[in-house]
């Protein structure tokens, strides 16, 4: 289990020029975190719920939110959760709380789509869905305007995740991960994109995971858009398919 006022999709607006960003730009429901920043001390809350299908096994994560607050022009603090979890394999299963996230999204130019996101898990969640120790995720995220209603942006970085070995402690092991998601916006009230996305090994050894999803937004007032995506995974280290809707709602109008 990553992606501001009226605009049309979020898609086409992570790459429209800063002069309006104060369009409702989302970073749900895809994996690419947008690289606009909420606008100074409004409220963000967007959530929803997931559903994973790989094998046997079944994950289901609801109500995963994450609330932005903007701090100034260029910065916003975050706080992210993925809520209640159960995973079922088989006759067997397990739910609880997830860990919580804290973080930040740093806008790095005001001439381009341009920011840096910097979050940590920390291990507040219950036992059978969390980790034992904070781990530390990074990213870089861009966009680009490709035409009046066409835009592309694009994630890179490293997320990581702590396990525990036979003596008792833990290690933390990192991935590389990349998102790349080409948006297009029929009207100003609705938005779709296509997405590729995946991870790679870096200190953890588990094989790579690619994933294909798509999905449509739809903005229901100034300050209030639906959600709806779903996708499949293209190599045995993703999930074989998956989906998700919610909704995002920023505070003031």
């Amino acid at each position: 289990m990553s992606k501001n006022q009226v605009l049309p999709a979020a898609w086409l607006l992570m790459a429209l020029p800063a002069a309006a960003q104060e369009a409702l730009v989302t970073d749900r429901p895809d994996q690419t975190e947008s690289a606009v920043v909420v606008p100074r001390h409004a409220v963000q809350v967007e959530t929803g719920a997931i559903v994973e299908r790989d094998d046997e096994v079944e994950v289901l994560g609801l109500p995963g939110t994450l609330v932005r607050y903007g701090l100034s022009p260029r910065l916003e603090l975050r706080l992210a959760w993925p809520g209640w979890v159960r995973v079922e394999s088989g006759s067997d299963a397990v739910d609880g709380l997830a860990d919580p996230e804290i973080g930040m999204k740093l806008a790095l130019s005001s001439k381009r789509e341009l920011a840096l996101l910097a979050h940590l898990s920390l291990p507040a969640g219950d036992e059978d869905v969390g980790a034992p120790d904070p781990a530390p995720a990074v990213r870089l995220s861009a966009a680009h305007d490709l035409g009046e209603r066409v835009g592309f942006g694009w994630n890179l970085g490293v997320e990581t995740g702590t396990q525990q070995v036979d003596d008792g402690s833990t290690r933390l092991l990192a991935r590389w991960i990349y998102t790349a998601s080409l948006g297009y916006a029929p009207s100003d009230a609705w938005g779709t994109f296509v997405e590729v996305f995946g991870d790679l090994p870096a200190s953890d050894p588990a094989p790579a995971a690619h994933s294909l999803d798509g999905g449509v937004t739809w903005l229901l007032r100034s300050n209030l858009q639906l959600d709806l995506a779903a996708g499949i995974g293209l190599t045995d280290g993703a999930p074989d398919r998956f989906a998700t809707a919610g909704l995002s709602l920023r505070f003031p109008r």
